[in-house]
């Protein structure tokens, strides 16, 4: 097996990582979980090892450290069976993750690469409300509604843009809108440069159907109850927003 660079994708929840980290793992030279180890990532992020990454302990979901496995859906064994299949000659293994510990990761993984995906707060904020008041959502709490949206933005934004100031070389930073909603890819293109990675065909495919998801069926619009909209206005850092898009590829 190859010498591996640490990987993770990283975004607030609803701002597109899953779409995100499936599209960087149809890379032949990349593999990249769905959540892998979604159970340490609270109080035992130390346990987030580089021995995390190795094959026997990536697709040993005995662990019970996620919900996300190959049993749980069909996607998710066609992932784990591609994941598998492009281990051995992978360049690139990680996981994606929705919440914003880059600063406890590069303790465990000095040689880290982060690919931070963000999106527009209204955006964000009506898709965790849409799901909070969706009774038969079973997989999203109630609590997590439009203000709490609001409050997790607010973080992962002041954090994924202090770690794009500190290191630039290892943290890319893209906005969901430009990047998906760009027929060219062309910051898709810019993020495998950074990773010294080229395009390959399983990528470019990838990328058109993700990019007729998004045309078709995210890029409409989505409202927010006039409560929730004050709310945001004057809730949100929006010149925190408005910084972290300049850095933006």
């Amino acid at each position: 097996m190859t010498t591996t660079t640490p990987l993770f994708v990283i975004g607030v929840g609803r701002s597109g990582t899953t779409t995100l980290a499936s599209l960087l793992s149809s890379h032949p030279r990349v593999v990249v979980g769905q959540e892998r180890y979604k159970a340490l990532w609270g109080k035992r992020i130390g346990e987030l090892t580089p021995e995390c990454f190795t094959r026997e302990r990536f697709f040993d979901f005995s662990d019970g450290l996620t919900n996300i496995v190959p049993d749980a859906e069909e996607r998710w064994r066609v992932h784990y069976d591609r994941m598998d299949a492009q281990f051995d000659e992978a360049s690139h293994v990680g996981d994606k993750l929705t919440v914003a510990r880059l600063q406890v990761l590069w303790e465990q993984h000095p040689t880290a690469h982060f690919v931070c995906i963000v999106r527009d707060v209204a955006e964000v904020a009506a898709s965790w409300d849409r799901r909070a008041t969706t009774v038969t959502d079973r997989g999203w709490p109630e609590s997590l509604d439009a203000r709490r949206a609001v409050e997790f933005w607010n973080q992962h934004n002041a954090r994924i843009r202090r770690a794009a100031r500190l290191r630039p070389e290892q943290v890319a930073v893209v906005e969901h809108a430009s990047f998906f909603g760009d027929p060219g890819a062309s910051a898709l293109r810019r993020v495998l440069t950074g990773l010294d990675l080229e395009t390959t065909p399983e990528v470019e495919t990838a990328f058109a159907a993700a990019h007729a998801r998004y045309a078709d069926v995210v890029a409409q619009e989505r409202s927010l109850s006039p409560e929730a909209q004050g709310f945001l206005e004057q809730h949100a850092d929006l010149q925190l927003w408005r910084s972290l898009r300049r850095l933006a590829r």
